[in-house]
């Protein structure tokens, strides 16, 4: 049985590398309109929102960190806007 389950790793992770090398746009967005969609059934509306905009925060601060630029001096310029 341990075969079985293998196999079918195997060929979901194969399934997975060819749409992402093929169809990136589009495997990315279903697989994201799936997560929001599951989010917004079990979370609701609201949370669903609150959620979504602070993954979003998390990305931008960790982009920038990722690039070596300073968080701090961009936080102050987006606040005193």
């Amino acid at each position: 049985m341990s075969n079985f389950w293998q196999s079918i790793g195997e060929k979901i992770s194969g399934f997975v590398m060819w749409a992402l090398e093929h169809h990136p746009g589009k495997f990315i967005g279903t697989v994201s309109g799936f997560a929001l969609g599951l989010l917004m059934v079990t979370l609701g509306f609201w949370r669903t929102v609150v959620l979504v905009f602070f993954v979003i925060l998390g990305f931008i601060i960790g982009k920038r960190q990722d690039d070596h630029q300073d968080i701090m001096t961009w936080l102050e310029k987006t606040i005193n806007k």
